[in-house]
C-alpha cells in the first residue's frame, strides 16, 4: 500500500504503516531504549527486540548476524538514522526499501516512541498496554488526540481483537473495566452524532458470546459470521469435505490411551513416544513428512521438564529394546535425535526461529522429531505439514484443547491429523473424559464453557477502577496537567463513563461502584498530591499519587495512601518483607510434659 502511494498522486504524503505495540520487556518502548538495545545487541548475542527477521518486501535477511572469527555480530537492516532514533532499512540495495531508499526505509514500527510520532495505519497490539494508558500521555496520539487533548484528526475506526475466548477470566474482567475508557478515545465526538468505532472480534471457540461482548464492549447487537446454516455443518460459507464417491474425506481423529496397569502416566509417555517415532518409519516416504515431527503438548512447565528427562534416557532405552525384539535393521532404526522446546522459558527473539525451524521437512537438515510445547502454541502457530501430536494429559478447558489440537491436520486433503491424547489413571478428571472419550468427541464444540467477565465485581473495582480513571483523565487533559488540585469534573466524567456501562451490564454492582468512587474522590481530594509518579524510580514517592501495583512501598515511609496501579491487566503479586521474631517463642524446657 506505501509503494502504490509513493507512485499515485492523490494518496496523500502519509505513509502507510504499521506499528507493534508491546510491553518493554518484548520491544524498546523508548529511544533511549532502543540504542541502548541496539548496542547491546552489535557487541554480544542479546535478545533481539526489533523482532523483524526478513524484509516483508522482497525477503532479505535481517538482524543480528554473526561477524566470524572476529567475534561480536551485525546488526543488520537496523540503521541508527540520528542519536535517537532508529530505522528499518532493508540491507538488499535492490529492494524498494532498501539503502537507496534509507530515508523513507521500511514503514514499521517497533519503538513506542516512534509508535506515538508517527501514528501508523494498523496497530498490532495487546490489552495488557491499555494500563500503560495511566502513565504514558504520550499514547493520546493514537487516539488522534493533541497535547492539550482535543481532537486534531480521526480517532481508531476498526478494533480487531484476535482469539475472544481468551479475554476472559480475571484478564477479561480487567479489560472490561477499561473498556468504556478505551471506547470514549475512540469515538469521534466532533460530529452532531458521535461516531463509535466498529469492533470486529474472531475466534473458534466459544460459548455464550453475546454475553461476554455486552460485558467487554457494552455492545448488545451483535451479528454471528459466518451464520448457521440450514443444515447442521451446511452454510454459504463452508461444507464437509467429501470424495469423489461421496463419502466424507478423513479428518483429524482422536486417540484415548490409558493404561491402569503400568503405573504412572510417564511409562504410558515412553511407550507412546516410541511407537510413533518407530512407526514413523512405516510410512512410505512420500507420506511421512505429516507424521515426523510429533508435536507434544504439556499442561505445565514441570510435566515438560519430565518428559525432557525421559527423552533423555527412558525413551532411548525402550527404543533399543524395540530394535532387539523386532529385529529392526540400523537403516530402518529411528532415534529422537532433534528435539526442541517451545514455551515462554525461550527467548522472544528464538520463538519465530523455532517456528521456522518446524516447517523445515523430512530429509531436510534441522527437522525436528520431538517437539515439546506448552500453552505458547494455542494460538498463532500455523504450520501445515504438522500431521501428529500427543497431548499428556487433559487440557483444563475444552476451548484450550480444540485450540491446541487444531495445530496439526491443517492440511486434512494430504496429512490428516492424528492425536493422540495419555490419560493419567491416577487423575479423576482424565479417567472421566477417558471413559467418556467417544461421546466427548462427537460433540466437542458443545462442550466448549461459556466464558466468565465480571468488569464491576468489587475486587476488579479495587484493582483498576483508579487506573482507568485516571488513564481518562491524562489522555484528554493537558499532558502538563499534574493531580493537584483535584480534578473533580474531569474524574466525574471518566467515572461517569464507567458508571454508564455498569448500568447497562450489571445494574445490581451500581451502588458498590458508587461506594468505591467516592472512596476513590475521597482519597484523591485530601491526598494533595503533585506528582502522578510515585515510584522510587524516575518518580516522587512523597508526593506521587500512583505506584506500579506489585512493587513495595519504601520501609519506614508515614505517608497517605499511594494507588497501587497496575501497568498490565493481568496479576502481578506484591512483594512483602517477613521478620522473624521469637517475641512468642515457646519454651520447651519451661513447659510441662504435657504441653511437649
Amino acid at each position: 500500500m506505501d509503494d502504490i502511494r509513493s507512485r499515485e498522486t492523490d494518496l496523500g504524503d502519509d505513509r502507510f504503516s504499521i506499528g507493534i505495540w508491546l510491553g518493554g520487556t518484548t520491544t524498546p518502548n523508548t529511544w533511549t531504549a532502543a540504542n541502548r538495545a541496539l548496542s547491546k545487541l552489535k557487541d554480544s548475542r542479546e535478545n533481539n527486540p526489533f523482532l523483524l527477521l526478513r524484509c516483508p518486501w522482497c525477503g532479505t535477511q535481517m538482524g543480528p548476524i554473526p561477524k566470524g572469527a572476529k567475534g561480536g555480530q551485525e546488526a543488520v537492516g537496523y540503521m541508527a538514522v540520528t542519536k535517537s532514533k532508529i530505522r528499518f532499512v532493508c540491507p538488499d540495495i535492490k529492494c524498494r526499501f532498501g539503502l537507496r531508499h534509507e530515508r523513507e526505509g521500511l514503514p514499521i514500527h517497533v519503538v513506542d516512541d516512534g509508535i506515538y510520532d508517527s501514528r501508523p495505519t494498523l496497530i498490532i497490539g495487546t490489552v495488557d498496554k491499555f494500563a500503560m494508558l495511566a502513565w504514558q500521555t504520550n499514547a493520546r496520539s493514537l487516539f488522534g488526540l493533541g497535547p492539550d487533548g482535543t481532537r486534531e484528526v480521526s480517532p481508531p475506526g476498526l478494533i480487531i481483537q484476535d482469539e475472544l475466548h481468551l479475554i476472559s477470566g480475571p484478564l477479561g474482567s480487567m479489560v472490561g473495566l477499561y473498556e468504556p475508557i478505551i471506547e470514549d478515545l475512540c469515538t469521534d465526538h466532533r460530529g452532531p452524532v458521535p461516531i463509535r468505532p466498529k469492533i470486529i472480534a474472531s475466534t473458534a471457540t466459544i460459548r455464550s458470546y453475546g454475553k461476554q461482548v455486552l460485558h467487554l464492549y457494552g455492545r448488545s447487537k451483535v451479528k454471528l459470521f459466518p451464520p448457521h446454516g440450514l443444515e447442521e455443518g451446511q452454510s454459504f460459507f463452508s461444507a464437509p469435505a467429501k470424495l469423489l464417491d461421496g463419502t466424507l474425506a478423513p479428518g483429524r481423529r482422536y486417540l484415548g490411551v490409558m493404561s491402569s496397569s503400568l503405573g504412572s502416566i510417564q511409562t504410558v509417555q515412553v511407550r507412546v513416544a516410541a511407537a510413533t517415532l518407530q512407526g514413523a518409519m512405516q510410512i512410505p516416504e512420500a507420506d511421512r513428512d505429516g507424521y515426523w515431527t510429533n508435536l507434544n503438548f504439556l499442561n505445565s512447565l514441570r510435566e515438560l521438564g519430565n518428559t525432557v528427562s525421559l527423552l533423555q534416557s527412558d525413551i532411548p532405552d525402550y527404543l533399543t529394546g524395540i530394535r532387539k525384539r523386532d529385529g529392526i535393521s540400523p537403516e530402518n532404526f529411528r532415534w529422537p535425535r532433534i528435539t526442541m522446546e517451545l514455551t515462554s522459558r525461550r527467548r522472544s527473539d528464538e520463538i519465530p526461529k523455532a517456528i521456522e525451524q518446524l516447517q523445515q521437512k523430512y530429509g531436510e537438515d534441522g527437522c525436528v522429531d520431538v517437539c515439546l510445547a506448552s500453552s505458547i502454541i494455542e494460538v498463532g502457530v500455523d504450520i501445515n505439514r504438522l500431521g501428529l501430536m500427543t497431548i499428556i494429559g487433559q487440557p483444563k478447558t475444552t476451548a484450550q484443547y480444540i485450540q491446541v489440537s487444531g495445530r496439526v491436520g491443517r492440511r486434512w486433503d494430504t496429512r490428516p491429523g492424528l492425536v493422540i491424547t495419555i490419560y493419567g489413571a491416577a487423575k479423576p478428571r482424565d479417567r472421566s473424559h477417558y471413559e467418556r472419550f467417544r461421546s466427548y468427541h462427537q460433540r466437542l464444540y458443545a462442550q466448549v464453557e461459556p466464558t466468565s467477565v465480571t468488569p464491576f465485581a468489587l475486587p476488579v473495582l479495587f484493582r483498576g477502577l483508579h487506573g482507568a480513571t485516571v488513564a481518562h483523565i491524562r489522555q484528554t487533559a493537558e499532558s502538563k496537567l499534574g493531580p493537584d488540585p483535584f480534578p473533580s469534573e474531569s474524574f466525574a466524567i471518566a467515572t461517569g463513563l464507567v458508571r454508564a456501562r455498569a448500568a447497562q451490564v450489571d445494574p445490581a454492582e451500581l451502588d458498590t461502584l458508587d461506594s468505591v468512587i467516592a472512596r476513590r474522590a475521597k482519597e484523591w481530594s485530601r491526598g494533595e498530591r503533585t506528582k502522578w509518579n510515585a515510584n522510587v524510580d524516575g518518580g516522587d514517592p512523597l508526593q506521587g499519587l500512583m505506584r506500579y501495583a506489585g512493587s513495595a512501598q519504601e520501609p519506614g515511609a508515614k505517608v497517605p495512601t499511594i494507588w497501587d496501579t497496575p501497568t498490565s491487566m493481568r496479576n502481578v503479586d506484591a512483594e512483602c518483607q517477613l521478620r522473624i521474631t521469637d517475641a512468642y517463642a515457646i519454651d520447651a524446657v519451661s513447659q510441662p510434659k504435657e504441653a511437649q
